[in-house]
Order: C-alpha cells, then sequence, then structure tokens
C-alpha cells in the first residue's frame, strides 16, 4: 500500500512520534523505580502500549517513503 501523506500530516506524525517516545522512556524509568509489583504492571503496561505506538507511526511514516530520510533533525526515529 503506497501511502500519500500531506507535508503537515508528516509533520503531525513525526511530533507524535516524539511524544510517544518521551512517554515510553519516562514510563520506563518510572518502572525501574518503583517497588510495587501493581505499579510496575500498569508501567510496563503503558511501556508495552507506548512501544506499539511507536511502531504503528514508524510504519506510517516508512509507507510514506518518510522514514530515514536525512536531515529530518529527528534522532531516535529508527528501530524502537
Amino acid at each position: 500500500m503506497n501511502t500519500r501523506l500531506s507535508e503537515i500530516e508528516k509533520l503531525l506524525i513525526m511530533e507524535q512520534l516524539k511524544a510517544e517516545e518521551l512517554c515510553s522512556k519516562k514510563a520506563q524509568n518510572y518502572l525501574n523505580m518503583s517497588r510495587d509489583p501493581a505499579v510496575q504492571s500498569l508501567l510496563q503496561q503503558s511501556v508495552d502500549r507506548g512501544q506499539r505506538h511507536i511502531g504503528m507511526l514508524n510504519s506510517l511514516l516508512q509507507e510514506a517513503s518518510l522514514a530515514g530520510t536525512a536531515g529530518t533533525g529527528m534522532p531516535g526515529m529508527g528501530g524502537h
């Protein structure tokens, strides 16, 4: 499937990707600090959900032939 996205759509997806990466990183940090098994379980669910979202957003960008483009200024876009 060849997805055509406008520049605005691409930018919005990239912004959402950055937000998801930050959320996932924060949840992982809190998970590492937590000692409560119930809290750890909830945080692990959040990390897993965030990673799925990151994967979906990266897929959208790849389908639109944007992923891996040099000079995007988006460190960490690949391989989550």
